[in-house]
């Protein structure tokens, strides 16, 4: 049967308006609640233990938190497509699941964002920001996004370094929580070639060491098809050189000693071999830029717990990065490019903490990093990076009253081989956080932050040899971040057992932002300082789950971001106020999920509206706002020793075309199905 294209536009509103009406009957539903609570007829009570889910309603500064059952049901390849949940996210993809993939929070872009892997930072001084298609969400047990500095005081220095934290925990098993064997193993496959196999074991072999291991890996030919526009004309293709083959793997050792100190140790590698489809031009679809990347690092901590009032946390770890890129097509004497490019660093860390009486805990911390980098290509000046942090953190926690401050310097010092390097650097960046609760059972949590911050220019900003426009003497970036907030968190004992919202307004400010804009080979890159940015922005999160009855069980989440992101450095400029690129005004997700005994089908939803390619913000730099749709459906089999989960999902179930980066064009229709073994 032929449906009109207006027909289907209806009919899709009529689905949209539908699904956004009842999530908002569900976050409406806690104010009826309470008018019925005295008509509830009151049962004998029953004792639950359970361990408390962590919340991010009744933290000093906003934190966000998507935990393994929550990730399992979002239709996610990588972190980075769950990250995408998040209210104040941007996550720049190029397309695919091979495609690259960057998150920036608040405006303040990818570099301005650290990432944590079990406790110890992730870095690369190359390009200063991690591609997170690299990090599979199968074995992620917890993924947080922390604004300003994460919650926990006992942390390395290079934690308090960055505007943001986006913090992963693996699944983790120790001593304490198991003494048999555990394993998982299953497959997904899906539209456009998706393969991807996964397996992971966890034992212990002894009452006070237990290892682990688990690998995956990701097949897919990335053809999906789409429709490019020029004028009166239109032409449908299949998108080329998208394809990639991934391997990821990792081992750990976990020891707990007889002193309740616990040492952990984690060895970490990927390899990848992919093809970068380039942007698409009317009538050209060639591509042939290749990327190959090879991934490794050995991490290990130890946590002592000195006495009840002392605490001591020690870290190491070595990482080498390989990335190879080919592009025959470039345009030299040569004949093309074939960049072979090694990045190593040694990173060490100490930190120290103390309980002062009652209401008060203290930390210290120092790291030191030494990062270098070599390549094949002629002259290049192979640069070398010593970083040394140094961390105060203090927090005051008295009644209804959380204070928390720290003071982090910075020292960055730069050698080269040829050519000039990048001045040294010396700073030092306040932190303060403070929430206030009207007395110990109110619902409603105030909360207040400042945080100064800043970032040296990567490698790649100062160094990559292919940019006429490097200068060594580039400026750091400089951001100012306030926020203020208020949270509301309460539990009944109706459908409705917990409802939780958050609303934060916040205001940053940027001096001497470092930009990069895309070249049309994909990793070459033009940095320049814009100058001044000004960045206004409201994030409100709510979250409710509960029980229909007691075979159905439901829960739902909506993130949205109102944001205004504006070039403020000169006002004669004709790009004065303008919105900065890729910069969407308004954004937002919603996420639902109903549990009838072994079944669970839930539905998801992303929102962007329009922003602009380019810093002018004309109709000829203009994207339009877009949004996608999927569904699920699981269900869960028990066996006598093993379970096993069937899920089928759809994504984009609309259709929807739409870049996110101009000229990358995202997937549309897709589907996928998965079956996981496990005795967990």
């Amino acid at each position: 049967m032929f449906i009109s294209q207006q027909t289907y536009k209806v009919i899709r509103q009529i689905i949209c308006g539908v699904l956004i009406t009842s999530l908002l009957l569900v976050f409406y539903m806690p104010l009826l609640a309470q008018t019925t609570l005295d008509s509830t007829k009151l049962l004998k009570s029953v004792i639950v233990s359970a361990n408390k889910k962590p919340t991010g309603f009744t933290t000093a500064v906003p934190v966000q938190l998507l935990n393994h059952e929550t990730l399992e049901e979002i239709n996610a390849e990588s972190i980075a497509d769950a990250a995408e949940y998040f209210s104040g996210v941007l996550i720049k993809d190029y397309g695919g699941v091979g495609g690259l993939k960057t998150i920036s929070v608040r405006g303040l872009g990818a570099l301005n964002t650290g990432m944590l892997y079990d406790g110890i930072p992730v870095a690369d001084a190359q390009t200063g920001q991690i591609d997170l298609s690299k990090f599979s969400s199968t074995f992620v047990q917890s993924l947080e996004l922390d604004e300003a500095n994460p919650q926990q005081i006992l942390l390395p220095a290079r934690a308090y370094s960055s505007a943001s934290v986006l913090s992963v925990a693996t699944n983790s098993f120790n001593t304490t929580n198991f003494t048999q064997t555990k394993w998982q193993a299953g497959v997904k496959e899906g539209s456009f070639g998706l393969k991807q196999p996964f397996a992971g074991i966890y034992s212990p072999v002894s009452k006070s060491v237990v290892i682990s291991a688990n690998a995956e890996a990701v097949w897919d030919k990335g053809d999906y098809p789409y429709t490019v526009q020029n004028g009166m004309f239109s032409e449908n293709l299949n998108r080329i050189n998208s394809d990639i083959q991934s391997f990821q793997g990792e081992a750990n050792i976990v020891k707990q000693f007889s002193d309740s100190s616990q040492w952990q140790t984690k060895v970490w590698g990927y390899s990848s071999q992919r093809g970068l489809p380039g942007s698409i031009i009317f009538f050209n679809n060639i591509s042939d830029q290749r990327l190959w990347d090879e991934d490794f690092f050995a991490q290990s901590r130890y946590d002592k717990k000195i006495s009840a009032y002392t605490s001591l946390l020690v870290s190491a770890k070595y990482s080498s990065l390989y990335t190879r890129y080919k592009d025959p097509d470039f345009l030299n004497n040569s004949g093309g490019i074939d960049d072979h490019y090694n990045q190593n660093e040694i990173y060490v860390s100490a930190a120290f903490s103390q309980r002062i009486g009652k209401y008060i805990l203290m930390s210290v911390a120092s790291d030191i990093a030494s990062t270098n980098l070599s390549a094949n290509t002629p002259q290049f000046p192979t640069p070398a990076r010593t970083s040394l942090w140094n961390s105060f953190a203090i927090q005051y926690a008295k009644l209804h009253w959380q204070i928390n401050g720290s003071l982090l310097n910075t020292n960055v010092n730069d050698k080269t081989r040829i050519g000039p390097a990048a001045v040294n650097k010396n700073e030092f960046t306040p932190t303060i956080a403070a929430s206030y609760k009207l007395n110990a059972e109110s619902p409603f949590l105030f909360r207040v932050y400042y945080k100064d911050i800043f970032r040296m220019p990567t490698f790649n900003d100062l160094y990559y040899t292919f940019i006429t426009s490097i200068d060594p003497k580039l400026l750091p970036e400089y951001s100012q971040q306030y926020n203020i907030g208020v949270t509301y968190s309460k539990n009944f004992i109706t459908a409705i057992k917990q409802f939780s919202i958050s609303v934060d307004g916040y205001y940053n400010t940027v001096k001497d932002k470092i930009i990069t804009v895309p070249s049309p080979q994909t990793l070459l890159w033009t940095a320049e300082n814009l100058g001044k940015v000004q960045i206004k922005g409201i994030d409100i999160d709510a979250e409710a789950n509960g029980k229909i009855s007691s075979k159905i069980k439901w829960s739902a989440r909506i993130a949205y971001t109102w944001q205004q992101a504006l070039d403020v450095t000169d006002p004669t400029s004709g790009e004065y106020k303008d919105q900065i690129p890729y910069t969407p005004e308004n954004s937002g997700s919603a996420l639902a999920s109903v549990y009838y005994k072994d079944w669970n089908a839930g539905y998801n939803f992303l929102f962007s509206g329009n922003r602009y390619a380019l810093g002018a913000n004309d109709p000829s730099n203009e994207l339009t706002g877009w949004d996608t749709h999927g569904l699920f459906v699981s269900r869960l089999i028990k066996f006598q020793k093993f379970q096993t989960n069937i899920k089928a999902e759809a994504d984009n179930i609309f259709n929807e075309v739409y870049d996110v980066v101009n000229y990358y064009p995202m997937p549309g229709r897709s589907y996928k199905i998965s079956i996981t073994f496990n005795n967990l």
